[in-house]
């Protein structure tokens, strides 16, 4: 009797543990909690989106509107979920779902890429990667690359928004590196390296707003040194050689050259052309010196073009607006040092009156004794002076543009 008993109660007990265990089953599942939210969620947006108003007091009146409270309930709700979505597509959160092979591409006018601080892909207007590096609240910023439309690489270092900033290379459209060195807002500033096209090394040295400044050392295209020294504006500071003899001037020009010597019928300058750089110097004796050494007493430099800074002159009126009004101007006959520099640009192409008619006596090729010279060759002179420089241009007539240029100390009358 005990016994039934017994059994009777176990029955019973495990009946009623196995109706909670099933409930406890079916409340932890996922599939009745998915159902029970999402039945949820259903009802709640149902709720906000039933969006008739009932009476006038579920109504905002708003500039004279009357708008539905639920209505605006709804509104906010929605762009809510869509800010958390637009900002949340940005952060290291939802990476995964918007990097593409590790990396996040966007479009070159994104919003999205506004929000970026990361490593990324921006694509340009027609589609192309235009570039892949660091980008810092919307702004190309940190290290990175930039590639052409034809897929070529134009620039790869240091970006600080958008601009070229700190170490970095440029590259020819053709791929060829063209500078390495320092950037400053996307300009060529410190210390650096220029190459021409054909991968030749051009200018190592100093760098300011783009052009060459300061200390520096020119190649040719061979590669071999053939200037070192000072620049200013992308140009030689030709008046560094001013009183220096040919060892010093030497140090600084190791180019090729060819000597234009006098006999005593001509006179006591002589010339030397210094060609990879097209300028020239006229070499007088130093009576005072020790070693009686020449020293260059001019310098003349063989193009039409004069620069003081970033300013250029190519005319006689353009050179008065840096210089300032002529201390000089009035017709001459060419000197030996001018006859020189007639010749060589004449060995180029035409110019002036052409050539100067010169007796020479050919020693070696870097070696020409001049026995004598046309004596009447006219040519219009402008001088003008800019501290302790006289800057002579010579013209073919009054005006108009001028073919090279001489500096040379002013006297201490003049100064």
């Amino acid at each position: 009797m005990g016994e039934n008993l017994f059994n009777v109660f176990l029955s019973t007990l495990k009946s009623r543990l196995s109706s909670i265990v099933s409930k406890l089953r079916l409340w932890t599942s996922w599939s009745y909690i998915k159902a029970r939210l999402t039945g949820l969620l259903r009802d709640f947006f149902s709720k906000v989106l039933d969006v008739r108003p009932k009476n006038k007091n579920d109504y905002y009146t708003i500039f004279g509107w009357m708008v539905s409270k639920k209505l605006a309930y709804a509104i906010v709700i929605v762009v809510g979920i869509l800010s958390i979505w637009y900002i949340g597509a940005n952060t290291k959160i939802f990476s995964s779902f918007t990097k593409n092979g590790g990396m996040r591409t966007y479009d070159y006018n994104s919003v999205l890429l506004r929000l970026a601080n990361d490593r990324v892909r921006i694509r340009g207007k027609s589609g192309y990667l235009a570039y892949e590096g660091e980008v810092s609240k919307g702004y190309v910023t940190g290290k990175g690359s930039l590639y052409s439309s034809d897929k070529v690489l134009l620039y790869n270092g240091n970006f600080e928004k958008n601009k070229y900033e700190g170490d970095g290379t440029q590259y020819y459209d053709s791929g060829v590196m063209h500078y390495t060195g320092s950037f400053h807002e996307n300009l060529y500033e410190g210390s650096g390296k220029l190459y021409r096209q054909d991968g030749t090394e051009e200018y190592i040295g100093e760098f300011l707003r783009g052009m060459k400044e300061g200390k520096g050392t020119l190649y040719d295209t061979g590669s071999k040194q053939i200037y070192t020294g000072s620049f200013s504006a992308d140009d030689i500071v030709y008046s560094e050689m001013l009183g220096k003899n040919a060892e010093e001037i030497r140090q600084l020009y190791m180019g090729k050259q060819i000597l234009y010597e006098p006999t005593e019928d001509v006179g006591d300058m002589s010339v030397v052309i210094m060609q990879d750089i097209g300028a020239m110097y006229v070499g007088v004796s130093d009576g005072s010196a020790s070693d009686d050494a020449e020293k260059a007493e001019s310098i003349y430099v063989l193009k039409g073009t004069f620069r003081s800074g970033v300013q250029e002159a190519n005319t006689i009126e353009e050179v008065a607006g840096i210089l300032g009004d002529p201390v000089y101007e009035g017709n001459s006959a060419a000197l030996l040092p001018e006859a020189v520099a007639i010749n060589t640009l004449n060995r180029r192409e035409y110019t002036l009156n052409g050539s100067v008619d010169m007796d020479t006596t050919v020693n070696y090729s870097d070696d020409i004794v001049v026995n004598d010279f046309q004596r009447d060759y006219g040519i219009y002179i402008y001088s003008f002076q800019r501290g302790s420089l006289i800057y002579s241009f010579v013209c073919k007539g009054r005006n108009g543009n001028f073919d090279f240029y001489e500096i040379s100390e002013a006297s201490e009358e003049a100064a």
